[in-house]
């Protein structure tokens, strides 16, 4: 068999309709005898896109690029064939007198033309030949290609398989998609090739199109109706690809797909976390904001038609039921009641049905009570009030991390703490998530045990956060000068713990990161919460409701390790480690290597020291089992359940709430860099290209 020139779409167009015209072959101008050359072709290294990163989660596209299969140019004693179709019918009639596992030596040599033919296909496809590629597809072609007489007749099982695949489960239509080949997707398409096939990796050709950045490809498929939302085999979706590469109009094309759904690949992650671009950042910002004005329109509709189809059906089955009751009576007749008890127990069933409906309405209206709330909370800030970076002397730096860094500042002879992050660096790192879910929670929050937000503003390139000062540092600082502190005063600083994480569980709030550093020690000694960046809102469940995978490696609860979800139950597990530590100096299960830190989390026994007192050593063991089912805690009253433990039979909880508990007035002095900060703010100007909308805040509770 000889071979051909390597055609071009609009020449295999051509060639097509010559040959349905029956022209013969010979007149083909595409075919002259000088032009056909060995089909024999070298290898042939496509290598993928040089400047782009390895795709994250550790994984790599594995796609057969390399297609090197030999192409004969002659196929034994085909050509001495009179008749394909004669052949095949002399093969099929030995068959029947043959073995199910035997096949004749022609039918082996018509199998083996058929998978080199398939070789083939996918090679030019890989190569991006449009032309060339789909030619394998006709029967016609292949029958020119063969060098067959015209008098043979061509058999229309002698073609490539549009389904047929490569050593990695790519189909020809995942190299069209990766390459960007529209003509070729399209044609593939028509010929019917499954639209959402996956190769080994999961990775179907809608992934590899956002994969590659290839945005008309991309556009065709979902179009044409594939998956949109599918994920691959490390969890991540087309829409994690195009974030993660910075392809800003494919984000923009499948934001605006009403049957996207945004969902966390196998890292917990979601596509939004990968972003670096800050105009992407923007984007998925607004998409965020209008779905959540959206979905509230559709509560506050979905509300007012179930609450009067609620009424409407409990005014009828009421009045059934009652109708029934009365003319049984009435008429003195047993067989009647008898015979209307299962209608009654009938319409007592759908009325249960119907309050159950009503109870998980009422669940669904306080998912969006939260992000009501913090929009609403926007409204304090004072119209008539400035917030003038003049105000505030900057004192000293205080402290410093990765992505920004906190003074001490004083205003009209108060001092606060100012908390400054880059514009840049948080956007670059997709944290702007972590700074907008700490100003929402303290925004809302006005506890004596929470550090409260004063004022939030922001400048060109900085997000300012100004909090109560806490002069007695934190609790891992205090641990550092003591090793453990005594039992009265742990017990008193759980005590005002465990009514700050009450105050959040009742706006279906979760802490997520208890720990010695993130509790600050105020003037007066008494317990702070201060940092909720890895807080999350809307969490309705004690064992649910959270899938995220973060916190402190010594301090993540079982459920955590297991990622199996997550609800308001965690934080009572991380009151257990933070109260055994206070006491005994280091976390419960504590190992130098992370992977023995991990194991001992999940398998461990819990060693509780003998001086800790005996409910003590209880309330610790019930806090840290590691079921949160059984957690105590995880029941219906949340932090009642605590509070009720024998531990704090003495405690008066009103006293714990007044700030009338005693402690030790905070002695210890932070260190201050008075070099630092002074010229921080220089040349500043709020700019409205960098604007961050709904950050700025003033606390107006004084």
């Amino acid at each position: 068999m000889n071979s051909h020139r390597k055609l071009t779409l609009s020449e295999y167009q051509t060639k097509q309709r010559q040959i349905h015209e029956h022209r013969s072959p010979k007149s083909n101008k595409f075919h002259t005898p000088q032009q056909k050359i060995n089909i024999n072709s070298p290898k042939i290294q496509i290598t993928p896109k040089q400047q782009k990163p390895k795709p994250f989660s550790d994984r790599s596209i594995s796609i057969n690029l390399n297609l090197n299969f030999p192409f004969p140019s002659k196929i034994s004693k085909l050509t001495k064939l009179q008749s394909l179709d004669e052949e095949t019918k002399q093969c099929e009639s030995k068959n029947q007198q043959l073995t199910i596992e035997q096949k004749s030596p022609k039918q082996e040599g018509i199998d083996k033309l058929r998978s080199q033919l398939n070789e083939q296909f996918l090679k030019e496809s890989s190569c991006n030949r449009a032309g060339a590629c789909l030619q394998f597809l006709e029967p016609s072609i292949v029958h020119n290609m063969l060098n067959l007489s015209p008098k043979v007749k061509v058999n229309s099982d002698l073609r490539a398989s549009v389904t047929s695949r490569d050593l990695n489960g790519n189909t020809a239509l995942h190299f069209a998609a990766k390459n960007g080949n529209i003509h070729l997707v399209q044609a593939l398409l028509y010929k019917d090739i499954q639209i959402d096939t996956q190769n080994e990796d999961k990775m179907t050709p809608l992934l590899l199109s956002a994969y590659y950045g290839k945005l008309e490809t991309l556009q065709i498929l979902v179009n044409l109706g594939a998956n949109i939302n599918h994920q691959d085999i490390h969890g991540n979706t087309s829409l994690h690809y195009a974030c993660k590469y910075n392809f800003k109009s494919i984000v923009e094309f499948l934001l605006q797909k009403q049957h996207l759904i945004l969902l966390q690949n196998h890292d917990q992650k979601y596509p939004n976390f990968y972003i670096e671009d800050t105009e992407i950042a923007q984007i998925f910002a607004d998409y965020l904001e209008q779905s959540n004005q959206k979905r509230t329109k559709e509560v506050i509709i979905l509300n007012t038609q179930t609450e009067t189809i609620l009424k409407m059906f409990q005014r009828r089955n009421i009045k059934q039921i009652k109708k029934f009751i009365q003319t049984s009576k009435s008429q003195n007749n047993l067989d009647l009641i008898q015979e209307s008890t299962p209608k009654i127990k009938q319409l007592q069933t759908k009325l249960q049905q119907l309050e159950q409906f009503k109870t998980q309405l009422q669940a669904f209206k306080k998912q969006i009570t939260f992000s009501t709330k913090y929009s609403e909370s926007c409204k304090n800030l004072k119209e008539n009030e400035e917030i003038q970076l003049s105000q505030f002397q900057i004192l000293g730096l205080i402290g410093k991390g990765s992505f920004g860094q906190v003074y001490l500042v004083k205003k009209q002879n108060q001092l606060y703490a100012m908390k400054v992050l880059d514009k840049i660096m948080i956007l670059k790192h997709n944290l702007f998530r972590y700074a907008q879910t700490e100003r929402n929670v303290l925004s809302v929050t006005s506890h004596p045990f929470i550090v409260k937000l004063r004022y939030a503003y922001q400048t060109s390139d900085k997000l300012i956060m100004i909090l109560d000062y806490c002069p007695g540092g934190d609790m891992g600082q205090l641990l550092e000068d003591v090793k453990r502190l005594p039992e009265e005063q742990v017990k008193n600083y759980i005590c005002e713990i465990i009514l700050a994480l009450e105050d959040l569980h009742q706006r279906d709030i979760i802490y997520r990161d208890l720990k010695p550093e993130n509790i600050v020690i105020d003037a007066d000694g008494h317990a702070m919460l201060t940092d909720f960046g890895l807080s999350k809102e809307g969490i309705f469940d004690a064992n649910q409701g959270a899938r995220s995978f973060c916190g402190s490696v010594a301090y993540l609860a079982p459920e955590m390790l297991k990622r199996q979800g997550h609800g308001k139950a965690v934080d009572w597990y991380l009151l257990g480690v933070v109260m055994y530590e206070l006491l005994v100096g280091v976390p419960p299960y504590y190992a130098n290597e992370k992977e023995q830190l991990f194991h001992n989390i999940e398998n461990a026994v819990l060693k509780i020291p003998s001086y800790i007192s005996p409910e003590g050593r209880n309330l610790i063991k019930s806090l840290l089992q590691r079921n949160p089912i059984k957690r105590l805690g995880s029941g219906v009253g949340d932090s009642k359940e605590i509070k009720q433990h024998p531990y704090f039979q003495d405690v008066d909880w009103e006293k714990v709430i007044n700030k009338e508990l005693q402690f030790t007035i905070p002695t210890r002095k932070i260190k201050i860099n008075t070099q630092v900060g002074q010229n921080l703010f220089e040349n500043e100007q709020v700019e409205l290209s960098s604007h961050i909308q709904g950050w700025s805040y003033v606390h107006t509770d004084f």
